[in-house]
């Protein structure tokens, strides 16, 4: 059993932590360091069954959460290589919900904005920051997710609305291509047509 301890006390205090803990390859620590119910709501880019989200949803996301650090580490893991400079840009507000913008750029590499929120302290909002790379993946069980008349998927449903305004921010990210931006207005809208 995971639990989930407090988050960073600023944005680039909980890049820093998670650096250090993918490096030590610490996933169960590094699943404190992401917003609550992110990872479970991620889970369906990689084809989770809507009841294991559903029970994430209602019991807590940790264990989800260290599975999704660790294949980051595994894939896009050199943005937070230990060397990359980390430098908080500013806040920007969408929906009420205030965003903190850290921007990360690998010593051989492009700046990546990776967003935070202050959800008992600061931790990483994996829609706001990666949304361009979940949003194409999740459409089709959104889509499904939209016919589905059971408890599960309404579960899955009511939480989906809360990351509009993360994915709001991850749509503004000017790096992206109009295909990923694209993407996630199409998200968004199939989002919103529950609401």
């Amino acid at each position: 059993m995971i639990t989930t301890g407090p988050g960073a006390d600023t944005a680039e205090a909980a890049i820093e932590e998670l650096r250090l803990l993918l490096e030590d390859g610490d996933f169960a620590g590094a699943s404190a360091l992401a917003v609550p119910n992110h990872a479970a709501l991620a889970s369906l880019a990689e084809g989770a069954a809507f009841s294991d989200v559903a029970t994430a949803l209602e019991q807590g996301d940790a264990p989800v959460a260290a599975n999704f650090w660790s294949g980051f580490a595994q894939g896009i893991g050199q943005v937070l290589e230990l060397e990359a400079d980390v430098q908080s840009v500013g806040t920007t507000t969408e929906s009420g919900v205030e965003f903190h913008l850290v921007s990360v750029t690998p010593v051989a590499g492009s700046p990546q904005m990776i967003v935070t929120q202050d959800v008992d302290g600061h931790r990483v909002d994996l829609f706001a920051s990666f949304g361009a790379g979940l949003a194409g993946r999740m459409l089709s069980p959104v889509e499904i997710l939209l016919t589905a008349s059971t408890e599960d998927a309404a579960v899955i449903l009511a939480e989906l609305g809360e990351i509009v305004p993360s994915l709001t921010v991850a749509a503004s990210d000017e790096t992206l291509t109009p295909e990923s931006v694209q993407e996630i207005l199409q998200l968004i809208e199939l989002i919103t047509r529950v609401s």
